[in-house]
């Protein structure tokens, strides 16, 4: 069955392109170099110190995106990737800049995703200027979304981020362990339980 979900993603996906005017080369190009990775629960698809070299669409499953005090050693979640919500995703500390990342990317679930090299990006976006506008696209929508995140991180308090999750992200309340969504909040599981509870 997550074959034909795999097969049906790739083929919406590519029509998506086709109809952006992309041309089909790049289209060739992007097929050629794909790669689909499952990424089995409670493993990680980046660890902390590695490069994050590709840039995934998350087909099936999730992740959450954690950072990791490289003093303490302590994990605290930032981001959420499902595959309806947030599916394209990168460690951006380490992504743009190809430098090792504080940050790991840890499956919730049993996972698929498709893994296209930097590289191969950032050579279709010289070569192809509608690929380039769809990648500019996708690249600032992501940014925008984990800025919108980080800037709830830092403003927030617990209870408002809670609340944000639940108006803005209901899948993740439906979907992600709540040790995630605690760490993201800043609280105890306990805590947590007793803010679902006033909900």
């Amino acid at each position: 069955m997550i074959q034909d979900k795999v097969a049906q993603f790739i083929f919406d996906y590519f029509n998506d392109l086709q109809s952006r005017r992309i041309k089909r080369e790049s289209i060739q190009t992007m097929q050629t170099h794909l790669k689909v990775i499952e990424v089995k629960s409670k493993n990680t698809l980046i660890n902390v110190g590695e490069v994050c070299r590709n840039i995934y669409l998350v087909v099936d499953g999730g992740f959450v995106c954690r950072y990791i005090h490289e003093k303490k050693g302590t994990a605290t979640t930032i981001n959420f990737y499902l595959d309806d919500l947030h599916p394209i995703m990168a460690c951006l500390d380490s992504y743009f800049t190809q430098t090792p990342t504080n940050c790991e990317l840890k499956a919730i679930a049993d996972s698929v995703v498709m893994a296209l090299p930097k590289t191969v990006v950032d050579s279709l976006v010289e070569q192809d200027e509608y690929f380039a506008k769809f990648h500019y696209e996708v690249v600032s929508t992501a940014m925008r979304e984990e800025n919108e995140l980080k800037t709830n991180l830092i403003a927030y308090s617990s209870k408002e981020k809670y609340g944000f999750i639940v108006q803005h992200m209901p899948s993740v309340v439906q979907t992600v362990p709540s040790k995630y969504i605690a760490e993201f909040c800043g609280i105890s599981a306990e805590w947590l339980s007793k803010l679902k509870k006033q909900k």
